[in-house]
């Protein structure tokens, strides 16, 4: 089995565009949550949210017709890979598009309401939905709308603006889709199928559908939004929407080496575990610990020897009980951060965001720190500011409360 090693990397998250700007903030402390105007507008009842600032996909997106076919979170995802190739120095590369491929997380990606506007007034009978008009109504939609939303779309364009022959997935499971997909990409690597991959994930949890959906039910605190993701934090309440992509680049080591490419880690082991969870019931976390285990049994590495973890860290009383536990289980009092509390939680993409963010910090010699932790839960050694690691080791972790949980074990330069 070849090692599979990473050689970019591009981020476009709430905290900024490209590694500079969320490293920028990161050091000094400044957090990605804001009040979006959109949902004051609105009068909803959560104003907060992880927005990524100033995004315009016209400036990154080639050739700009394909905008009529990309939401915004496949306009997220085609710019983190720009970013990342360009990290990668891959143009300067030689590459066969036959061993060049793509496998992105997903969220499922909801219609934008302006696309769907005209349907509903057509379809609109004294102000209810009238099922008699939908055969006229239909027609208002756009023809290639099912093109926009589809969730494969964004490793689509990416593959497609890249000549990527090779091979092309999207993975689609909610807050654990990012480490899928990167360890699926690692696999396709390691098995010889591919010696360049591009991977990561792009998602939103701030489209019109997905914040009425949820109505910040998981969250209460809108005064303050700084201060509102709060993993670990004993007086957290809930997560915050966000948005946001990041895409690696992974290499066989023997591809980049030949190629004089910088190496900013290695993918060293990984486990991906489930539990049953009944119906109104929570995870006992012994999924989280199972992966653990796996992902430290495929790497060598003991648990005394991981530097850090990189924390799911969602701010919400259960999920981080649960997770709090299983670190600690584990990992004994290994140092924990948890990037949620910049950039709020995006869903499918978040957990791509926050490896990415830990790589940024381990260019640095520096475990990445973790806001508002002021008390942290259960004696947990949450990272509340940016610390020298004991190894260039970390451990990548997401989970879901219907119990499934994903470790990615990463090492080094």
């Amino acid at each position: 089995m070849q090692e599979v090693v990473i050689t970019g990397m591009g981020i476009v998250c709430p905290l900024g565009i490209g590694s500079e700007a969320v490293w920028s903030a990161i050091e000094n402390r400044e957090s990605g949550i804001r009040t979006v105007p959109r949902l004051v507008e609105a009068g909803f009842p959560i104003t907060i949210g992880g927005e990524v600032p100033d995004f315009d996909g016209k400036q990154y997106v080639k050739p700009r017709k394909s905008l009529k076919v990309m939401c915004r979170e496949t306009q997220l995802a085609f710019t983190a890979a720009e970013l990342a190739w360009a990290d990668a120095k891959l143009d300067e590369a030689k590459i066969d598009s036959e061993r060049l491929g793509v496998v992105l997380g997903s969220s499922v990606f909801r219609s934008e309401l302006p696309d769907l506007t005209a349907l509903y007034q057509e379809a609109s009978n004294n102000g209810k939905f009238d099922f008699t008009r939908w055969d006229s109504a239909i027609k208002q939609l756009y023809p290639l709308w099912m093109l926009k939303y589809l969730p494969n779309m964004a490793s689509c364009h990416v593959g497609i603006a890249k000549d990527a022959r090779g091979p092309n997935n999207t993975i689609v499971e909610g807050d654990v889709s990012s480490l899928l997909a990167i360890i699926e990409a690692a696999d396709t690597i390691a098995r010889g199928h591919a010696d360049v991959m591009l991977t990561g994930a792009t998602g939103s949890l701030l489209a019109w559908v997905d914040v009425c959906w949820h109505g910040g039910a998981r969250m209460t605190r809108n005064d303050n939004p700084d201060a509102a993701s709060r993993p670990f934090d004993s007086a957290r309440d809930g997560f915050v929407m966000s948005e946001g992509s990041a895409v690696l680049v992974l290499e066989s080591l023997a591809h980049a080496e030949q190629r004089g490419a910088k190496i900013l880690g290695r993918i060293l082991g990984y486990g991906r575990r489930a539990e049953a969870v009944p119906r109104g019931k929570l995870p006992t976390g012994q999924s989280i610990r199972q992966s653990i285990r796996a992902a430290l049994e495929m790497g060598h590495v003991s648990p005394d020897e991981v530097g850090h973890v990189n924390a799911h860290g969602l701010s919400t009383i259960e999920d981080d009980a649960i997770e709090a536990e299983a670190i600690q289980a584990e990992l004994k009092d290994v140092s924990v951060t948890a990037p949620k509390s910049f950039v709020g939680n995006s869903g499918a993409s978040g957990g791509a965001i926050e490896l990415a963010i830990s790589l940024l910090g381990l260019q640095k010699n520096l475990i990445p720190p973790t806001l508002n932790c002021d008390d942290p839960t259960a004696g947990l050694n949450v990272a509340c500011s940016a610390q020298l690691p004991k190894s260039a080791t970390m451990l990548a972790l997401n989970h879901k409360l219907t119990g499934q949980a994903v470790s990615l074990l990463v090492g080094g330069a």
